[in-house]
């Protein structure tokens, strides 16, 4: 009977333990402020267009990104009729945070790609690094990102955000960063 009555207590003990400190391959590590981020070349930034996407190490272009693996997207402030250039810089992460958002897409069904009645739906798992450089002041995110079917997605890691910019932008973290958790 007295191991009964202590089963909850247990349980209760248990359920508060925590994993430890989070590092780079999890999803819940968050990019610390005052990380940087050195562009190590020139990226052009396409005419009608705010940002420049990166993905497994290359420049993409949206209809090549598959988006269901972690890619990145460089933002300027500006739309313009021209091309955008962002020289080899380096810029400073002011501040960091995850969200997640469910999109239907309704477009597929009016396109008869799903099932009668159903509007097909996904997550989108985005970290948004806000960046600033005295020297190119429009430059303003750094956007990675992932979709995902509902109920199985997940954040991208730091070292996958490494992966999508390869070694055209490099991320480096503070010295004795050790836990970007919420």
């Amino acid at each position: 009977m007295r191991i009964i009555a202590l089963l909850p207590l247990c349980l209760l003990l248990t359920s508060c333990q925590t994993t430890g400190p989070l590092d780079e391959k999890s999803p819940y590590y968050i990019v610390p402020s005052g990380s940087r981020l050195l562009l190590q070349q020139a990226l052009t930034i396409p005419a009608h267009s705010a940002g420049v996407l990166l993905q497994g190490g290359r420049v993409v272009s949206g209809k090549d990104v598959n988006q269901y693996h972690p890619h990145c997207r460089l933002e300027v402030n500006d739309v313009r009729e021209s091309l955008q250039i962002v020289a080899a810089d380096e810029f400073l992460v002011r501040h960091a945070h995850q969200e997640d958002q469910m999109v239907s897409v309704p477009a597929f069904r009016k396109a008869g790609l799903s099932k009668a009645g159903a509007t097909p739906s996904f997550n989108v798992f985005r970290t948004i690094l806000k960046l600033e450089s005295p020297r190119q002041p429009q430059v303003r995110l750094l956007t990675c990102q992932q979709w995902s079917e509902p109920g199985i997605g997940r954040h991208v890691t730091i070292r996958e955000i490494r992966q999508a910019l390869g070694e055209i932008i490099t991320l480096q973290l503070p010295p004795g960063a050790s836990n970007g958790a919420r």
